[in-house]
């Protein structure tokens, strides 16, 4: 049986992981808090470093906060024997960084993929996650019972990089949705306006929909219950601006979200929910 490797067991790849060793498979993980592969329950083996992970592994998940420790370990990984390795990113990762990835990895014999996760930490603990591939068809149609471990549906975005276009494309739709709730909401309050008469009257109207749901109850009752972390959200909004950029292509929108999100963070709210943001 081949091994499984797991770097990173943060809010998602706790449950998604756990999913893995309870369905029978052989996993090594690793994460530099001890406490998080303690944490873990059933059979694995815990390895001293993400090195040891990849000498263990046929195929490795990496799990973590962006592109910067992705690229970390994916360097670390091609300065050693990598070749009939596979590696799969579950981050949200800048796309660009992603595809040069995996023509790294091509270059040294081995396979990169960006498998981008849509849901939250309880989806991944129940497994029901959406996935966006990004990568070789191949590599796709070879480990489709492995992401059935952890997922509900996988969905094949493209070449490397479109699994992570994919959940930015939606992050970004999510975040803006955020922002505009976070605003509107207190300035209504502050004008005298019952704010859940008129959450329950928006509700009934076609500008209901999930996200809508998600936030604007935190915003009326003041909870802000964590999920999305605001320093999250300036991640992948900021990696959104560089394709832009990139592409040299208009973001006026975007702009006014970001400017709000710095502030936000710069007022000490990095780890606090999105919905915290006005």
């Amino acid at each position: 049986m081949e091994t499984i490797g797991f770097i990173g067991l943060g809010r998602m790849g706790s449950g998604i992981c756990q999913n893995i060793i309870n369905a029978g498979h052989t996993v090594c993980v690793y994460d530099e808090k001890a406490e998080a592969m303690q944490a873990l329950q059933g059979s694995f083996q815990q390895a001293a470093d993400a090195g040891a992970v990849l000498e263990m592994s046929t195929i490795v998940f990496l799990c973590l906060p962006g592109s910067i420790q992705v690229e970390a370990i994916a360097q670390t990984f091609l300065s050693g024997p990598v070749a009939g390795k596979t590696i799969i990113d579950l981050s949200t990762s800048f796309p660009l960084s992603s595809k040069n990835l995996h023509e790294q990895f091509a270059g040294a014999g081995a396979c990169f993929a960006d498998a981008s996760l849509n849901g939250s930490p309880v989806d991944a603990a129940r497994g029901s996650l959406i996935i966006t591939f990004g990568g070789d068809r191949a590599d796709y149609d070879r480990w489709q019972s492995l992401f059935a471990c952890f997922s509900k549906e996988v969905r094949y975005m493209g070449p490397a990089g479109s699994g992570n276009l994919a959940k930015l494309a939606c992050n970004y739709l999510a975040i803006n949705y955020a922002v505009l709730y976070a605003e509107i909401f207190p300035l209504l309050e502050k004008l005298g306006v019952d704010l859940e008469q008129f959450y329950e009257t928006i509700g009934q109207t076609g500008v209901d929909c999930g996200i809508y749901r998600y936030y604007a109850p935190k915003i009326v009752d003041k909870s802000y219950k964590p999920g999305f972390a605001l320093e999250l959200a300036l991640k992948d909004a900021t990696y959104v601006k560089q394709l832009f950029e990139t592409f040299q292509a208009p973001a006026f929108l975007l702009e006014g979200c970001l400017n709000l999100l710095r502030t936000s963070v710069k007022d000490g709210k990095a780890r606090h929910d999105l919905s915290e943001c006005a």
